[in-house]
């Protein structure tokens, strides 16, 4: 056996004939061999390191302990984006409410002119979607809101 064809025979070797002699014919050849023992002993450190780091890297608890720690991770972040859904929920309607509060009366002859010095412009919403259009007392903004229809729900 020459060394090209012992090395390859070593990938698939038992660790047990890598170490020591062995009647087999790549036994032969790591004994009269420097070089070909010097690559196996390699791959038995190499072995020996991943079996170290194998055995360092197994889990501490059971499986049962560990498939009860995710499933309480995962209740945990439902209850947190639901609670994030409901605030922000909640903090739209304030701003909505906010908006539709009356902030004092307009001269009564001022009202015509007013409404006609805003600019017009129209939204159109998609199949599926109302929308609210909510003019703020400050003429440059506008806030436009898609909802999705109730219909479909």
């Amino acid at each position: 056996m020459d060394c090209a064809a012992a090395r390859r025979a070593m990938l698939e070797a038992d660790a047990a004939e890598l170490a020591g002699p062995s009647g087999s014919e790549l036994g032969r050849h790591l004994e009269s061999c420097a070089a070909c023992r010097a690559a196996a002993a390699a791959i038995l450190a190499a072995e020996r390191e991943l079996g170290e780091w194998l055995a360092a890297a197994r889990p501490r608890g059971e499986a049962a302990d560990a498939l009860a720690r995710a499933a309480a991770e995962a209740r945990r972040r439902v209850r947190t984006r639901r609670l994030g859904a409901a605030g922000a929920l909640l903090a739209a309607a304030a701003m909505g409410a906010l908006l539709l509060l009356p902030r004092g009366r307009m001269p009564a002859g001022a009202a015509p002119e007013a409404l006609l010095a805003r600019p017009q412009f129209s939204v159109a919403a998609a199949p599926g979607q109302n929308v609210i259009v909510m003019h703020t007392s400050n003429p440059k903004i506008v806030v436009v809101w898609y909802l999705p229809s109730r219909r479909g729900s």
